[in-house]
């Protein structure tokens, strides 16, 4: 064959390959079969061998690339990906519809109902038609780069189909589910089970992990599929009006997209879908826990709006729990970070919702005797949204029953008698101050993706700091050393250095997650962003009085006479101070405030080891000094690291201080 006729084969080829896809994932109806499929793969690597000058980028057989040599990558969302809001009963979705309409001020409004994937949410861009990035959900504004594995989903289009002949969007970031089917995840774990591996709970977590390999090889053997849902961004697309027209056009361009969808005019209708939907539950190929419920035209959704989470023109209805029996082994009282003590049923490991349950929650001591439980009962538990598992009844009593409704004399981490009691004597706290659990429990807060996200400092590392009274607050995680970790059981180099860069980093996290990773009671997340966009800093926030704080949305009351009350302890102002000085950024965004580095300017260039740049000028701005991009005669210090260019050269025409990152991180520290 001859160099023009193998490049016409190749691109034939190709467009076939193709096709299928599109048939078998987005039309669902698949015209050959597996064999025939797998023959005209072959047949196109043969010719891209034989005449690899014709080998595409986005070839069918280029969707498996290399294996990545590092983890993955940080990727910030152009759009923030929300999370939904739920709901658990019909009452609850009438309400949330009567919010809508009221919002619109109208009586009716066009909702489209589709179910809920029970997956991994993962938005793809692609620039001119061709698939260029994609990225898990993450914590909504930054998710981890995993183009390499979704590269390997034949679900995924590598280039767009166009639209009745039109040209393909410039831009378009969409948004989906990437799942499991049942019947690829039970072979799976079968071969995975004959290999002597361990095996994966449900589809989910089967799915969240294999986009987290470095191998797309190994990536694709899980047979992830990818549902498209909604969109982040479309640019140089024609005009779109609504939810639905987007879900057509999608597939259109090439998407899966689920198709139990239904147009819903009135709640009756959509109260109907939800119904019908969860009859279909079990029939599914695929996991779902609930139904998505979306206001339809672009306009209204926009006049909706949304809150620091959630979009309140989209809601999801959860599906009732899914209910096991079990039997009770114990009942242990766990200390939480603020020393409310939660009594916890210990069970024999059951199945339920496609999760082994071990334990669930009896929330406190009055629930404990109006269920009347005891260790040896045969309860029945379920997952509340699929996600919490608790104690609904005793379905068989125990015949030497032990009772344990009453509220310990004492801590049972701590030993102290230090236990009160709220007015209605229902929550129980420890108030010891040197609790080690109330710490261990503040550091996982504190360091959680929602606050200061300090990616190592999970459950384990923070019990060994605590437990070897290395930490006794969280400001002392800011000491931390890579020589002090290496110390601690599971720690070596590699792991240490990397969890003492990743809190140098989160220094510069900004006020409004210093906030929330204080845990400061009833002041959560939502109520954190607003307060430190109202106030911008810190002091100006402890400064700031009643009435000023319960003007600021989500602060009543109680609220703000907590975060008085808690600004108010000398314990706190000590704290803070700390804080202080190891440098933590205790302004929202890049206003500068007075502090030690007042009058001084840094540049930086180069790559630095510990420091992204931004946050290392974060850093050096919360102590009042300038960041400039360029070297002049003002500038106090030249910032270098690795492969440093001309600013380093033009820094020492100008006799301007050149400091190493060592030097650097002592002028913090100072």
């Amino acid at each position: 064959m001859d160099k023009v006729a193998a490049q016409k084969e190749i691109a034939r080829l190709t467009r076939e390959i193709e096709g299928h896809n599109y048939n078998y994932y987005v039309l669902d109806n698949p015209v050959i079969s597996d064999a025939e499929y797998d023959a005209l793969l072959s047949r196109l690597a043969s010719l891209e061998s034989d005449f690899p000058e014709f080998l595409a980028l986005n070839s069918p057989n280029r969707r498996i690339g290399a294996k990545v040599s590092s983890g993955a990558k940080t990727v910030h969302h152009t759009t923030k990906m929300l999370s939904l809001d739920n709901t658990y009963s019909v009452e609850d979705l009438r309400a949330w519809h009567d919010r809508v309409l009221k919002g619109l001020g109208r009586t009716e409004a066009v909702c489209v109902a589709e179910l809920k994937i029970d997956g991994v949410s993962c938005a793809l861009t692609y620039e001119n038609g061709r698939l260029v990035m994609a990225a898990t959900r993450g914590d909504g504004e930054e998710g981890e780069d995993v183009t390499h594995n979704v590269r390997a989903m034949r679900s995924v289009p590598l280039e767009l189909r166009s639209v009745d002949g039109a040209a393909v969007p410039a831009v378009l970031e969409v948004r989906g589910e990437v799942y499991m089917d049942r019947k690829d995840f039970t072979e799976f774990n079968n071969a995975r089970q004959l290999a002597g591996d361990e095996v994966f709970a449900n589809p989910r977590n089967a799915a969240s992990g294999a986009l987290k390999l470095l191998d797309p090889v190994e990536s694709a053997r899980r047979k992830l599929r990818f549902f498209a849902h909604s969109f982040g961004r479309i640019d140089g697309f024609r005009a779109l009006d609504s939810h639905w027209e987007f879900l057509m056009a999608a597939r259109a361009l090439g998407f899966a997209v689920n198709n139990n969808l239904c147009r819903c005019t009135s709640f009756s209708e959509m109260a109907s879908a939800c119904s019908k939907f969860q009859e279909m539950r079990p029939s599914l190929a695929f996991d779902v826990d609930g139904v998505v419920i979306k206001v339809n035209l672009f306009a209204d959704q926009k006049l909706l709006g949304e809150t620091m989470k959630s979009p309140r023109w989209a809601v999801a209805y959860k599906f009732p729990a899914v209910q096991a029996t079990t039997l009770v082994k114990d009942i242990v009282v766990q200390v939480g970070r603020t020393g409310v003590l939660t009594p916890v049923a210990e069970l024999e490991p059951v199945a339920c919702a496609g999760v082994m349950v071990s334990r669930a929650t009896l929330h406190n001591f009055a629930e404990i005797a109006r269920l009347d439980v005891s260790r040896g009962d045969r309860v029945l538990i379920e997952r509340a949204g699929d996600v919490i598992p608790k104690v609904v009844k005793v379905v068989e009593r125990s015949s030497e029953r032990i009772a344990v409704s009453k509220v310990p004399a004492d801590c049972p981490v701590c030993r102290e008698g230090f236990i009160c009691a709220d007015e209605g004597m229902v929550a129980f706290r420890c108030i010891n101050p040197e609790c080690p659990k109330q710490l261990e429990r503040r550091l996982v807060h504190f360091a959680s993706r929602g606050a200061m996200d300090i990616e190592g400092l999970g459950e384990a590392a923070a019990a060994q700091l605590v437990n070897n009274r290395i930490v006794r607050s969280v400001a002392d995680v800011f000491g931390l050393s890579i020589e002090q970790l290496m110390g601690l059981e599971s720690f070596g180099p590699k792991k240490a250095e990397k969890l003492v860069q990743a809190i140098q980093n989160s220094r510069a996290r900004g006020l409004s997650r210093l906030l929330f990773g204080l845990g400061i009671a009833n002041i959560g997340q939502k109520a954190s962003e607003l307060l430190a966009r109202r106030f911008v800093s810190l002091p100006a926030l402890m400064a700031a009085e009643a009435g000023e704080l319960t003007a600021v949305p989500e602060m009543g009351l109680v609220s703000s006479q907590a975060l008085l009350k808690f600004f108010a302890q000398e314990e706190t102002r000590s704290l803070i101070a700390r804080l202080a000085d190891y440098g933590v950024v205790m302004l929202e965004g890049n206003i500068p405030v007075s502090g030690r580095l007042s009058g001084k300017t840094f540049v930086f260039t180069g790559e630095l080891v510990k420091y992204q740049r931004t946050a290392a000028g974060s850093l050096v701005k919360a102590l009042g000094a300038e960041v400039g991009s360029t070297v002049t005669k003002h500038t106090s210090f030249l910032v270098a690291g690795a492969a440093a260019g001309s600013k380093l050269e033009k820094a020492r025409g100008l006799g301007v201080r050149i400091l190493n990152e060592s030097e650097f991180e002592e002028i913090l520290n100072a």
